[in-house]
């Protein structure tokens, strides 16, 4: 009965991780993507937009999301604290990096801190990363990256990375 569960729960999340938020992009190309959002530059202020697709650790992970620009500069900015907060640790980080490729078991997730990391350190930043909504545990002492936050964590780490370069170099 619990495989049959974990089956399920799977399924719910591989289809939830299809769905993307808000209006759907249309674009096909990084081009078509900033001709789109030039129109909708030209109807208002604009708009920011991020997109994946990954297949990763088994799984297929597809994702879409728009804002619009007068919205996103008048939201509570202070609501995405706790998200980039959890993200703010090279340890979490590194847990996110392991997780991404799939779930893992705690004591797979206490070699990719190094194995020195005592298991207080690890469930500490575990529950972190759980109460961002960023991570989920799949039963007994296995945790993975939840579903729809694969593609936003991605957008948001391959931001940061670009961010934090020098301009006119690449990272790999």
């Amino acid at each position: 009965m619990e495989d049959r569960l974990a089956a399920l729960e799977q399924r719910v999340e591989r289809l939830e991780a299809r769905q993307a938020p808000g209006p759907p992009i249309t674009a096909t190309s990084a081009l078509e993507l900033l001709r789109h959002l030039q129109g909708r530059a030209e109807e208002g202020a604009g708009a920011v937009a991020y997109a994946g697709a990954a297949f990763l650790g088994g799984g297929e992970y597809m994702w879409a999301g728009e804002h619009d620009l007068t919205d996103l500069m008048a939201a509570d900015w202070a609501a995405a604290a706790p998200v980039l907060e959890s993200m703010g640790s090279p340890p979490r980080l590194a847990l996110l990096a392991a997780l991404v490729g799939g779930p893992r078991s705690r004591a797979e997730l206490q070699e990719a801190l190094g194995g020195e990391t005592s298991s207080g350190h690890l469930y500490h930043h575990l529950r972190e990363l759980q109460n961002a909504g960023l991570i989920g545990q799949q039963g007994r002492g296995t945790y993975a990256v939840v579903p729809r936050a694969v593609i936003p964590l991605l957008a948001i780490l391959a931001a940061a990375l670009d961010l934090g370069r020098p301009a006119g170099t690449e990272y790999s």
